[in-house]
């Protein structure tokens, strides 16, 4: 299931100039809330058959989570055994109207979850014959074709799974605000093709984009826009009336559109209905819990809804059916569906986000039993934390105790200390900037455990219960490290993120190092002015050299602080509309580090020349040496995080 809440990364003074690229997605597991007990201790167990008891438990929780997490809106439902066995909505679709949200009318944004319908479309050409997982992409897709950058061809089974190697992005294209910006699905593709930058079936990382082509796919060999063909092989089969993939809404679904809210200033502002067509496979879907309770249904009996059936048997077992994982020992990807265990149960399910909603939708094969929720706003953590209280009071597991640390851990574990970056970032534009945020950070305990720290929002404890496999303490999230042939740790793979392992960083791809490169540069670029600024008389009698090498280290210097601080405000000021594209303002910033470019090269060779030429006192050579090397770090700074060259 997808995790998902904002973290602010970089603990230095300098992070305040990044605040709004490091603010992304981070996948976590979270402290479930104490689970609602009985008021007696004799009272009989919970149970999924006493839907009364449910649903007073399920409105406590509600009425506890809404005001805690400040959410203004919910929608819930619960099937089981093929009926939809709770429904309910909570709070307003609208606030100012005071429209209650109703789980058969109110229609939410269930995100990537989305991604779940063009994956049964994917399926049911499968079992048509249409359509083979195993054949090269390329060949289903006419309008344009993606490079070749690898020997390997990507197959729709590694779009399923993705592991097509694709880069990740979205910044400016992914969503559009103005109904007029929207385009044919293949063109936005075109326009946007990500870079390859790994083989295909290595490595996971989440991908929108390798989705919405798989939607394409369906497209072209049915035959039919996207949204119509989900229109009327799955949603009328499956009675899905209130729901829909068009945008803008249909008008008799309009007015049953939820509200999307965000916080500004401790007060709910209404937001805009987000359009998603350029990649509408990926998130574009609209719809009621009800609706989506017919969905759960019909995959938990294997593609069939009361007399209707959206999969054959077969195909649905297929689907289900893991197709990709890190490590054999942790769960994996299944045709679509992420895998993952909760309280000791088997789960197939999915997540999704978009800027207003939040939601999950978890199925338990082996009990007939499908949760699905959507939260407005502040949901992220909040739908963790009921499916936890959820499986907590109806699925409950005893814990078992963890294994003492092996006494030689101490040593052994030094292998798996160091930093990792999660596979699911930009590589090719500024967007690449956010990955500086997404590291883990691993290190030795004295009590012979791994403790992670970075992009988990808090430190998590890990013992070893097997080769290059751990546990984390007072949980049962499984960790893995994977080894190459001269037995150096090179991944690390969380059970929770299937889609997502991290890789070991080099030393220069580490957050603390590019930040140091920030914040040395930053300091000496605000002192070599200031000391220019103390000594202007002593400067006024300076040969040549000297003179020169103050003028451009004022200019150079004030320039850095401008273009740092100006980036930062830009980027800050506009972070609502972020996703929407670059700022003017951060473009215009963009400018400014060409110029630095060009001018640490006479800072540089000046600075070897004070040395030559003896001028000045020995401290201030030093000084002056050490700004135009800050500077040349900077530079790099600039090309790795693509800041140069206006790539956005």
């Amino acid at each position: 299931m997808e995790r998902f809440q904002s973290a602010l990364w970089p603990h230095c003074i300098t992070s305040a100039l990044f605040l709004a690229l490091l603010i992304g997605p981070v996948y976590a597991a979270q402290t479930a809330p104490t689970p609602v007990q009985d008021s007696q201790a004799s009272a009989p167990a919970p149970t999924l058959d006493d839907i009364p008891q449910m649903e007073a438990f399920l409105d406590g929780l509600m009425a506890a989570q809404m005001p805690a997490r400040s959410v203004p809106a919910v929608t819930l439902s619960v099937v089981r055994n093929g009926e939809i066995i709770f429904a309910k909505g909570y709070g307003f679709a609208d606030r100012a109207q005071r429209t209650p949200v109703t789980a058969d009318r109110t229609l939410f944004r269930p995100g990537s979850i989305s991604k779940l319908f063009t994956w049964t479309a994917v399926m049911q050409l499968v079992e048509q014959g249409k359509l083979d997982l195993d054949r090269n992409v390329n060949e289903y897709v006419t309008q344009f074709q993606i490079p070749d950058t690898f020997p390997e061809p990507i197959a729709m089974k590694h779009l399923l799974t993705h592991t097509p190697g694709f880069e990740d992005g979205g910044l400016g294209y992914l969503f559009v605000r103005e109904e007029e910006k929207i385009v044919p699905l293949a063109d936005s593709l075109a326009a946007h093709i990500p870079m390859r930058v790994r083989p295909p079936g290595t490595y996971s990382s989440y991908s929108n984009w390798g989705t919405a082509l798989a939607g394409l796919i369906v497209a072209n060999i049915s035959g039919q826009r996207f949204e119509d063909y989900i229109q009327a092989h799955i949603l009328q089969p499956l009675e899905m009336d209130h729901s829909t993939f068009h945008e803008p809404l249909p008008s008799h679904l309009a007015p049953d559109m939820a509200v999307g809210y965000s916080q500004e200033a401790g007060l709910y502002e209404p937001g805009h209905f987000e359009l998603i067509s350029n990649f509408g496979p990926a998130g574009a879907l609209s719809a009621t819990a009800t609706d989506m309770a017919n969905f759960m249904i019909a995959h938990l009996q294997l593609g069939r809804f009361k007399e209707e059936r959206i999969l054959s048997e077969e195909t649905a077992k297929l689907m289900h059916r893991q197709l990709y994982t890190p490590d054999p020992r942790l769960p994996g990807m299944a045709h679509g569906f992420y895998h993952s265990r909760l309280n000791g149960q088997h789960v197939i399910g999915h997540g999704g986000d978009t800027t207003f909603f939040h939601s999950n939708l978890a199925l338990f094969p082996e009990h007939g039993l499908g949760v699905y929720v959507s939260y407005v706003t502040n949901g992220g953590i909040a739908r963790i934390d009921l499916m936890q209280a959820f499986a907590d009071r109806y699925l409950p597991q005893e814990s078992e105790p963890l294994p003492e640390p092996a006494a030689d851990f101490a040593e052994r574990g030094k292998r798996f200390v160091g930093n990792y970056r999660f596979t699911r970032h930009n590589w090719s534009t500024l967007e690449k900037l956010a990955a500086l945020g997404s590291t883990l950070s691993v290190s030795l305990s004295d009590k012979n455990r791994l403790v992670v720290t970075g992009f988990i929002p808090s430190t998590s404890h890990w013992v070893e219960i097997g080769n290059r496999l751990f546990q984390q303490v007072d949980s049962n999230e499984l960790m893995a490290f994977e080894e190459d042939s001269a037995g150096n740790i090179t991944h690390l793979s969380l059970g929770m993120l299937p889609f997502m392992p991290a890789y070991r960083l080099a030393w220069y791809q580490t957050t603390g190092f590019n930040l140091s490169l920030v914040a040395l540069g930053l300091l000496f670029s605000l002192t070599v002015p200031l000391s220019a600024l103390i000594r202007r008389k002593e400067n006024r009698g300076s040969p040549g050299l000297a003179r020169w090498s103050i003028r451009l280290g004022i200019v150079t210097g004030l320039l850095t602080l401008i273009f740092f601080f100006g980036f930062g405000a830009g980027v800050v000021s506009a972070s609502n509309d972020l996703m929407y594209g670059t700022p003017t303002s951060v473009k215009a910033v963009l400018i400014i580090p060409i110029l630095l470019v060009l001018l640490t090269i006479p800072v540089a060779l000046l600075a070897a020349g004070l040395w030559i030429g003896s001028h000045w006192s020995f401290g201030r050579r030093l000084h002056y040496s050490l700004f135009a090397l800050s500077l040349v770090g900077l530079c790099w700074f600039y090309n790795y995080w693509n800041i140069l060259g206006f790539r956005y």
